[in-house]
């Protein structure tokens, strides 16, 4: 809508005044416009009426020079009151001088103008102050609305991800997905297997915010999809590859790996499409190092070459996932958090005998207080398969 359509009639005005002839004047001159005028003889009284729900102005015309509190000494009081300080204020004044005006602005009023009065001027900037709170208004709804959706969005998208670490006898696992924004591409799943065991997989869509959260959430359904008919990796990697280049847009790509356990021998199957290499932690070694299965991203190609990686787990190993976000975690100079990095704490935590739960957030905190006060750029997804002692 042009802004000259825009209809403010029935804005309410506040005109404070110690002199009842200005009070007349403008109350005339703005009800033929159509506004809804509130007066007030002094800075008390409009106060009174300023702090009321039933009588609180859309706008405040005040005079400077008044008897008790004078004009900048209300604006001041309006300011420091959350309920009006947001309401605009325009000075009245006889001086023209640029002090007394510079000192109107500096208490917070938006303009001024000066008596005697001359009609045109007092209605463009009277319309022109209560476009601009019009507009401020519908402005700050939308982002409170955006707000809201946003929020009901990262509920709906954290209840995708397990709430509860999977109960699979000899192991504990926990993951934890922190976003970058309210919603993000990240996303961490457990699934039972047909012949017993467990499923852990992660995934990563490019892009970020909203942009990767309605990707996410479909891939999301195409994996639940998948995992009831039961494939072997080699299987549903392709499946999933098919139905990412069916489904999704050209430019978006899943990086996605999962890892098969067997608790019975220890044994787990891992495949992986782009995601960063799984750190492997040997208990009976002490060392710590990467299981490179990979293959492109889901989406790249028609075909995806699945190579799967067998390893036979022992008692105290940790198997820990994380995502591109989280070694890629920047400090205020840019130096990145980075895999050594990860593999140090990783060591640290296994060699602490850290259970899944606090080897997941002894990392997150790692990389929280290594990037200080740098924003987070990206999403922030651990997951951690420990083997019980």
């Amino acid at each position: 809508m042009a802004k000259d359509n825009i209809d403010l009639r029935g804005a309410r005005i506040l005109v404070v005044d110690d002199m009842p002839a200005n009070l007349d004047v403008l109350c005339e001159l703005l009800e033929t416009e159509g506004y809804r005028i509130s007066l007030a003889p002094n800075g008390e009284i409009a106060l009174k009426i300023a702090t009321r729900a039933e009588t609180m102005p859309d706008l405040i015309l005040l005079d400077v020079m008044m008897p008790g509190m004078n004009g900048f000494e209300v604006c001041q009081s309006l300011k420091r009151n959350r309920a009006t300080e947001e309401i605009p204020v325009i000075f009245i004044t006889a001086e023209d001088l640029t002090e007394s005006v510079v000192k109107g602005f500096q208490v917070g009023g938006i303009d001024y103008i000066s008596k005697p009065f001359r009609d045109e001027e007092v209605l463009v900037r009277v319309r022109n102050a209560l476009l601009t709170k019009h507009l401020f208004d519908q402005n700050r709804d939308y982002q409170e609305k955006m707000e809201r959706e946003l929020q009901t969005a990262h509920q709906l998208q954290m209840g995708l991800m397990p709430g509860e670490k999977p109960l699979l006898e000899g192991f504990d696992i926990a993951g934890r997905c922190i976003p970058a924004e309210k919603v993000g591409g990240d996303l961490f799943q457990y699934f039972r297997l047909p012949q017993g065991g467990l499923a852990v997989s992660m995934a990563d869509v490019t892009g970020h915010a909203m942009e990767a959260a309605i990707p996410v959430v479909l891939f999301n359904g195409m994996l639940e999809t998948q995992m009831e008919m039961g494939h072997s990796l080699e299987v549903l990697f392709g499946k999933l590859n098919h139905s990412v280049n069916r489904i999704l847009d050209s430019r978006t790509l899943v990086c996605f790996e999962m890892a098969q356990i067997d608790p019975a021998s220890r044994c787990m199957r891992l495949a992986n499409a782009g995601c960063p290499y799984p750190f492997h932690f040997c208990a009976e070694s002490g060392d710590v190092n990467e299981l490179e299965a990979n293959a492109y991203p889901l989406g790249v190609s028609p075909e995806i070459d699945c190579v799967v990686l067998e390893r036979s787990l022992q008692k105290g190993d940790r198997v820990v996932f994380c995502s591109d976000g989280l070694l890629e975690a920047a400090d205020a100079e840019g130096t990145l958090f980075g895999f050594e990095r990860a593999a140090r704490v990783i060591r640290q935590g296994c060699s602490e005998g850290m259970g899944a739960e606090e080897l997941v957030e002894g990392i997150v905190e790692e990389v929280r207080s290594f990037a200080g006060n740098a924003p987070q750029m990206d999403d922030q997804t651990v997951v951690v398969i420990a083997v019980n002692e």
